[in-house]
């Protein structure tokens, strides 16, 4: 069986072929990026991931200097993922348009490319650049600057804050303005 099902795929046109090779380097591409392990995507101002639960967090008072909005990168895992659907179906599009492997490969290239710059501009996230001026007792008054992705706490210019170091991990955390109560 295992045989006959190789010699009718020899017997293929050699579009059919790259098609058939191009679906499955698809398939292999999307697979290895969905096995590799996520970084860590909790690292905004009101997400801790499950590495920083229960950690001890150093705490800084803070006086935020200024708040600029940026964007955030699309990771390369998602960007991957898109070229290599927008490549599988560039290749369907290309074959079926024009019967020959030239059309099949330019239709993959395209789709990859295009696969690529869709998931670069609809997976990006935005994020504060916060530049702050930190007090640690005893030390001179210091400057930083933190990038913190969404989602997050509208903060502004001259607004006290904490500065929080929780497992490497940086965040800006408002200072609550109400008493705090305590249990015990």
């Amino acid at each position: 069986m295992k045989t006959v099902l190789f010699q009718n795929f020899l017997q293929l046109p050699r579009a059919f072929k790259a098609v058939v090779f191009a679906e499955i380097f698809s398939v292999l591409v999307v697979a290895m990026a969905l096995m590799q392990p996520a970084p860590a995507a909790a690292q905004s101002g009101n997400v801790y991931g499950t590495n920083q639960a229960q950690k001890y967090s150093s705490t800084e008072d803070a006086l935020v200097v200024q708040v600029t909005l940026r964007q955030v990168e699309t990771s390369f895992q998602a960007r991957t993922i898109g070229a290599a659907a927008g490549a599988g179906l560039g290749a369907l599009i290309g074959r079926s348009a024009a019967n020959n492997t030239t059309a099949t490969s330019l239709g993959a290239l395209v789709g990859g490319l295009l696969g690529d710059r869709a998931a670069a501009m609809t997976l990006g996230a935005q994020a504060q650049e916060i530049v702050l001026q930190v007090f640690t007792p005893g030390k001179q008054p210091r400057i930083v600057t933190i990038v913190q992705p969404a989602p997050f706490d509208r903060i502004v210019a001259g607004e006290s804050v904490y500065l929080i170091n929780t497992a490497g991990a940086l965040r800006v955390v408002r200072k609550l303005s109400m008493p705090v109560a305590y249990y015990r």
